[in-house]
């Protein structure tokens, strides 16, 4: 039988077959391999120019900032100048001057000169040049006014802005600015003693108003006889009253303005940018005011405070002491003062301290006021005569949405690309994988390709070629 012996003719042709098809595909392979190489994981074609790494950082919003940069590479024979250790300040009113500090270092390996540049948003506002020795660090100081910050920006208006010192390659450190608009707090409203005395402590409360439309960050400042001897840093809303409170004695006034005699009258007052509110105190011997002289006979009081609101502190007291006592008795919420009453009672009677307490008098003092369980209490000094517990209700707000961050970034501008085929859209499949769902391998086709592309289908006529060509060997033989 002839057929028997066909059969090494026809192992023959499928080997030549298969041979064919496998040096069309190896080169078709090699290119899937460099594609995928040159591609970034999503598919899109990934840069393969190097970027230079920026020396810019990210401020953290705090009045110094403080970064290592990145050395540059140097030859034998260059200088490369590097900006370190940038201080500045954190906020400045529209129409200030604004100072930055900065170490720059040669880190190369001789002497050079160049030129550093203060920008201010992104545009070069002033520029200082700097020789130094390899190795050597100077500190530059820079100060710029808001008349040449407005020649290049067409005004400073209040928000965050984005200032630092760069070199002549743009490597530098950056940091955020807060301008602030150009407005004072007004004192709406002040409490204080018209008597005090050496060796008792003494409260003085105001009520600042921020008549602006932002949020400020303001001195506010207890003035003694035109001295001033103790100041806080206030933040308000705009449009917006708070409540700040000074505890004084006269051995802090003393150390601020001297001397301070018994049976005499000074001036006192709460300060702000160009406005005061005061009047006259006079300093005098009188009945030692001590809390242990006061019993507490009784003591009423709300346990649950709640947005509009309006409750009565009542505190009876009596005199258990030899002498008479007069002083001030204060009103606190969650450690913060909030309303003060000058009480005299002799000795052996009983008197009734009252306290009427709006709800928006203790938001104006306890801030930030959130709903918690805290505890309230009348005070002479620093003694409480009585402390209870008390719920405070934080307000009810309309919810705004909130601005958008501000993130202080650095991007390389991307390069020029010559244009190249639309990648085709690749179609999820329906087994799951994770794979799979962004990419689907046609037949013979590389990762996201056609079913049946060019390469698929001239793989196809291969195979069919080499097939047609033993098929009709086979013939032939019989």
């Amino acid at each position: 039988m002839r057929s028997s012996n066909d059969w090494p003719s026809l192992v023959v042709a499928v080997a030549l077959a298969f041979v064919l098809v496998t040096v069309a595909v190896t080169p078709v392979a090699g290119e899937s391999v460099t594609a995928q190489s040159e591609s970034s994981p999503d598919g899109t074609e990934a840069d393969t120019t190097a970027e230079p790494q920026s020396n810019e950082t990210q401020s953290d919003g705090t009045e110094t900032t403080d970064r290592t940069t990145q050395r540059p590479t140097t030859t034998p024979g260059e200088s490369a100048f590097v900006v370190s250790n940038l201080s500045a300040a954190s906020r400045v009113r529209v129409g200030d001057n604004v100072t930055v500090t900065a170490a720059v270092t040669n880190h190369g390996t001789a002497r050079g000169t160049e030129t550093l540049r203060y920008s201010f948003d992104g545009e070069t506002v002033a520029t200082r040049t700097a020789t130094l020795d390899a190795g050597a660090t100077t500190l530059l100081t820079v100060t710029v006014t808001a008349d040449e910050i407005s020649a290049v920006h067409d005004s400073v208006e209040a928000g965050t802005h984005v200032h630092g010192v760069r070199n002549e390659s743009g490597a530098g450190i950056a940091t955020r600015l807060r301008v602030t608009p150009d407005v004072d707090f007004t004192v709406e409203r002040i409490e204080a003693p018209t008597e005090v005395s050496h060796g008792e402590p003494y409260l003085v409360l105001a009520t600042v108003e921020n008549p602006g439309d932002v949020a400020v960050t303001r001195r506010v400042a207890y003035a003694f006889a035109g001295q001033h001897v103790a100041e806080k840093a206030v933040t308000v809303s705009g449009n917006d009253t708070r409540q700040v409170a000074f505890q004084i004695r006269l051995a802090d006034v003393e150390a601020a303005v001297g001397t301070v005699a018994n049976e005499t009258t000074y001036d006192h007052a709460v300060v702000t940018g160009g406005d005061r509110s005061g009047g006259a105190v006079r300093v005098v011997e009188r009945p030692h005011a001590d809390a242990s002289s006061l019993a507490v006979e009784s003591f009423e009081a709300a346990d649950d405070v709640r947005p509009g609101d309006s409750h009565t502190v009542n505190l009876t007291v009596r005199n258990v002491d030899t002498a008479h006592f007069e002083g001030q008795v204060a009103y606190w919420v969650d450690g913060s003062v909030v309303e003060t009453e000058w009480v005299r009672v002799p000795i052996g009677e009983q008197r009734t301290v009252s306290f009427r307490v709006p709800y928006d008098d203790v938001e104006r003092a306890a801030v930030p006021l959130s709903a918690q369980r805290t505890t309230h209490s009348v005070r002479v000094g620093d003694a409480a005569l009585v402390t209870r517990p008390v719920t405070v209700h934080a307000p009810t707000r309309t919810p705004t949405t909130p601005p958008p961050t501000f993130t202080v970034t650095s991007t390389a501008p991307a390069p020029t690309q010559s244009p190249s085929p639309a990648a085709p859209t690749p179609s999820p499949t329906t087994d799951g994988g994770e794979g799979d769902a962004t990419c689907q391998r046609g037949f013979f086709s590389e990762c996201g390709g056609s079913p049946f592309g060019e390469v698929s289908l001239t793989l196809l006529g291969v195979f069919l070629s080499g097939f047609g060509i033993v098929y009709e060997m086979y013939r032939g033989r019989r």
